[in-house]
């Protein structure tokens, strides 16, 4: 008969105890909340700024007009960190293209600069800086490589419906009608 009182007594320490637990978890997760909304806030973005010089450079010397700004960005990082040695003849190769618009050309004029140039030219389509353990991967379905077959075939991946299919707009149905 007591415990019965005590466990419906409201300030008892069964009560006491679960109130406290859920006073102290609700205020712990709005304390991790806006913790973690403050840092986001802070946080700066994560995307590199475009480099213009670097995606006309490599325009010309993949002969893509269409290439993506971002993804220009994000290898010309890699290249920085990757592969510096690279990345010092950005700009002197930037320069030539200037004059030598077309692809092949561009690659033999550029003299000592040539491996850079086919190192570029490379990353854009395999999507990775770099060689071996030190390779930077920018880009896998975006990836030149990808483009003579993109509209029958996907790029090998676990995933069934090819890398990145939650993107895609849902396929009509085409059952028959019944």
């Amino acid at each position: 008969m007591s415990e019965t009182l005590e466990s419906s007594n409201p300030l008892s320490i069964d009560s006491l105890s679960r109130r406290l637990f859920l006073i102290g978890a609700g205020t712990a997760l709005v304390w991790v909340a806006s913790g973690r909304a403050l840092s986001l806030a802070a946080t700066p973005s994560t995307a590199p700024a475009a480099d213009p010089a670097f995606l006309r450079l490599s325009q010309v010397l993949t002969g893509k007009t269409d290439l993506e700004p971002l993804m220009a960005a994000r290898m010309a990082e890699a290249f920085k960190t990757a592969d510096p040695s690279t990345y010092a003849h950005v700009a002197e190769l930037s320069q030539l293209a200037t004059h030598v618009t077309e692809p092949s050309a561009l690659v033999e004029a550029a003299g000592p600069a040539k491996a850079a140039a086919l190192a570029i030219i490379a990353a854009w389509y395999t999507g990775t800086v770099g060689k071996g353990s030190q390779a930077v991967t920018v880009a896998y379905r975006d990836a030149l490589m990808q483009r003579p077959v993109a509209d029958a075939l996907s790029p090998p991946t676990y995933a069934l419906g090819g890398p990145a299919w939650w993107v895609a707009p849902t396929p009509e149905l085409d059952s028959p009608r019944i």
